[in-house]
């Protein structure tokens, strides 16, 4: 990832359309999922600038990891205090120390994501859950996947497969950020093709205060239809699986 990324992220996720909306969906998405728990030991690969370790708070007690010393900095400043840095593929955790674990965009980063998966379903404790959310769309990328250091994106069947090949029980996946679809892909089209007279550059060029909440608001109207079905395409992918009682890590060889 691009060092100066983090600089971005960090000057724009409290408010920036696209990260309010997608709060508001994992809002959702934990309601449900951890309603039974009382403060679950939260795990957050790929953690940032710390804006998400924040939110999860609310939840249970959140443990963030970064590969980047940068973001961890970052989330120091932000008076986060558990925090590790650590690669999402060798994580220096104790099986079965969490109840949930949250990767937000961070399985297109993992040059092998099969042991980012298999490193998850490890420190789970069983019964715990997973939330990833990974970008979509092979024809979608642009840029901002060099920018951002991604390794690809991804179809729903193959987020499903990946994730059931490494032994968990998928919940829910669904496509999201679906309304914007259009404007995302015209956008990045257009990107693409002039492509070679731009610097790579990120895609949170943050809007008018008037543009942004209307967008934030229009990315929010999705939470309610993830409630109630799966959306069918999206500019991303959600994905809620579930750790069952079996006790057994998945062989990279099968």
């Amino acid at each position: 990832m691009d060092p100066t990324a983090y600089d971005v992220v960090h000057e724009v996720e409290e408010s920036h359309w696209f990260f309010v909306g997608r709060r508001r969906i994992l809002s959702r998405l934990l309601d449900k999922s951890l309603d039974e728990l009382d403060r679950p030991r939260i795990l957050d690969i790929g953690c940032g600038t710390g804006a998400t370790m924040g939110f999860l708070e609310r939840y249970g007690q959140v443990t963030g990891i970064d590969v980047s010393l940068k973001a961890i900095r970052y989330c120091q400043v932000q008076d986060r205090s558990r925090l590790c840095l650590a690669d999402g593929a060798s994580l220096p955790f104790a099986d079965r120390s969490f109840d949930l674990v949250t990767a937000l965009d961070l399985l297109e980063h993992l040059p092998q994501e099969a042991r980012g998966l298999q490193e998850i379903w490890r420190v789970l404790k069983n019964g715990g859950r997973v939330v990833l959310f990974v970008p979509a769309f092979m024809f979608l990328w642009s840029d901002f996947d060099r920018f951002s250091g991604h390794h690809r994106r991804y179809t729903r069947g193959e987020l499903r497969q990946r994730v059931e090949e490494a032994g968990f029980d998928v919940v829910k996946i669904s496509y999201f950020n679906t309304l914007l679809f259009p404007v995302v892909w015209a956008v990045r089209a257009a990107k693409n093709v002039l492509g070679k007279w731009r610097p790579v550059r990120s895609d949170l060029d943050f809007p008018s205060g008037l543009l942004n909440g209307l967008l934030a608001r229009l990315f929010s109207l999705e939470t309610g239809l993830i409630a109630r079905g799966c959306l069918p395409f999206g500019v991303s992918l959600l994905c809620v699986a579930r750790k069952e009682a079996a006790d057994r890590v998945p062989d990279e060889r099968e």
